[in-house]
């Protein structure tokens, strides 16, 4: 069945939120299914929503002890155990499961906050996740509320993050990478989706989406860009590919066909790209680049033809 296969296990694991875990107290098993926060500090930050339990004795019965929380009720998990009278020799806060390393980083885990793309016009929940994740890495006068509301109210869900950051920034503004990276944590946290289809190194321009169906319009994305109906770089941003390409198409041009010519200015580079790519940005056949192979080993890369010798 591939329970066993650790790739099969994570993809199943994808849309869940939460994984049940077992944490061990003593010779007990406590089997903690639901995580909840709060602010409550004697509650260990757990809240109404975490809900834990564990096998043990009621009565010269086996019976199950439900642990959770009730917002209306002050009381502390010790209290609680206390009452009962049951496994004295642990506090509530164990036989609640809370005192496990494990529980304790989900807690943490569940109190990074975030929200979905309904939320966004809820200035409260979007200046928690701007405190929490850009705050202390940007200048103070960064007008996020500004750069939610464009995005919001515009028709267009894609938006390519530096260039619209600009907008919210003093003209000028220089942007380090500790920043961006916060900037795309907040993003990620609000429930926008990264839909650039090209790597980091090919170009640092990032296409992010406010779709609700982000995954979906990453998939086209991607397609659209192996397809060759996108470009990494925008045509009105200097771009040293298109330029380098540009100039050596002009290069060829400009000389005649031939050995001393097209052949030995294409020699240049002949060798150092496919057939495909050279015909696909230069507009050559195949003979010239094959011709223009030979005499970068033969002569030299770009070397002039040799003058046989006349003797008479």
């Amino acid at each position: 069945m591939g329970w066993n296969d650790n790739n099969i296990l994570e993809i199943l694991k994808q849309d869940i939120e939460y994984t049940p875990v077992t944490v061990n107290v003593g010779n007990y098993k406590i089997f903690v299914y639901n995580i909840g926060i709060s602010s409550r500090e004697k509650w260990c930050y757990a809240g109404p929503d975490f809900q834990a339990s564990l096998i043990y004795t009621y009565e010269k019965k086996q019976s199950i002890y439900v642990s959770r929380f009730e917002e209306k009720k002050c009381t502390t998990p010790d209290e609680v155990w206390q009452k009962t009278g049951q496994l004295q020799k642990f506090t509530g806060t164990q036989l609640f499961g809370l005192g496990d390393s494990i529980t304790k980083n989900l807690i943490q885990l569940h109190q990074i906050p975030k929200c979905t793309l309904n939320d966004w016009n809820n200035e409260f929940i979007l200046k928690r996740l701007f405190d929490y994740y850009v705050k202390r890495r940007t200048i103070a006068n960064a007008n996020w509320k500004l750069f939610f509301k464009n995005w919001m109210e515009s028709e267009n869900p894609v938006i390519e993050l530096e260039s619209t950051l600009r907008t919210i920034y003093p003209l000028g503004y220089e942007f380090n990478d500790r920043e961006l990276s916060a900037w795309q944590s907040m993003l990620n946290a609000v429930s926008a989706t990264n839909i650039t289809p090209w790597s980091r190194e090919e170009s640092q321009h990032q296409l992010w989406t406010k779709s609700p169906n982000g995954q979906a319009d990453k998939a086209a994305f991607s397609t659209l860009y192996k397809r060759g109906f996108l470009t990494s770089i925008p045509k009105n941003m200097p771009n040293a590919t298109r330029t380098f390409w540009t100039c050596f198409k002009q290069a060829l041009a400009n000389n005649k066909k031939g050995p001393d010519g097209k052949q030995r200015v294409l020699s240049i580079i002949a060798n150092e790209f496919t057939y495909e790519e050279l015909k696909q940005n230069l507009n050559v056949g195949q003979h010239t680049i094959l011709e223009s192979r030979k005499h970068a080993r033969s002569i030299g890369y770009g070397a002039p033809t040799r003058v046989k010798p006349i003797i008479h």
